[in-house]
């Protein structure tokens, strides 16, 4: 508790009551330097709690990322660090990449058997904002231009193909009409 004076009154007799009447409560503040008894900055700790939290590692988290998904192996790492065009108009909403329910990523496999390809990522998407439309550039790291990817998004219990705008040089670009859990899926090469 600090004693703040308080300017308004007129004698010192009165300032002096009024000052050890009146008191603010001061939060503790934490500190970068703040360290724990394992050694760890509290922010540190903050970071892996939330990236638990999401059942990511802490790069994971910091980074907007899926790296690693339980039942795939060779995971393509999946990102998306903003500039979403949404409804036409760019701005700088990011899109959450989240990992999915283990039940996806087995759905997904099923998916790409179907098709002849290969799972490349399975990754929830959440946003905070609504949209009719929202063109989407997920960097997903290894991928070449040219090269046969198809998105696909967990919908009413079967998977639906979501238009995919661009495959560039380590990056996937959807058009998506809603959130929810999508599957890049890569196929052979056309011939």
């Amino acid at each position: 508790m600090v004693s703040r004076p308080v300017m308004a009154a007129t004698n010192t007799e009165t300032a002096a009551m009024v000052s050890q009447a009146v008191s603010v409560s001061v939060a503790p503040r934490i500190l970068f330097a703040d360290v724990s008894s394992d050694g760890r900055s509290s922010i540190e700790t903050m970071l892996a709690s939330a990236a638990m939290a999401e059942d990511k590692t802490v790069g994971e988290y910091m980074n907007n990322a899926v790296t690693r998904l339980p039942g795939l192996e060779n995971v393509t790492p999946l990102g998306q660090g903003g500039h979403v065009i949404i409804n036409g108009v760019p701005g700088n909403q990011t899109f959450s990449v989240l990992k999915p329910h283990y039940a996806y990523v087995n759905f997904a496999k099923t998916l790409a058997g179907g098709v002849g390809g290969r799972v490349l990522n399975v990754a929830e998407i959440k946003a905070s904002v609504p949209f009719d439309t929202a063109i989407v550039n997920f960097y997903a790291e290894g991928v070449k231009a040219g090269q046969n990817i198809k998105v696909y998004q967990y919908r009413d219990e079967a998977w639906v193909e979501i238009e995919v705008t661009e495959i560039r040089e380590d990056h996937v670009v959807v058009n998506m009409t809603s959130l929810g859990t999508l599957a890049f899926i890569e196929l052979p090469a056309a011939q």
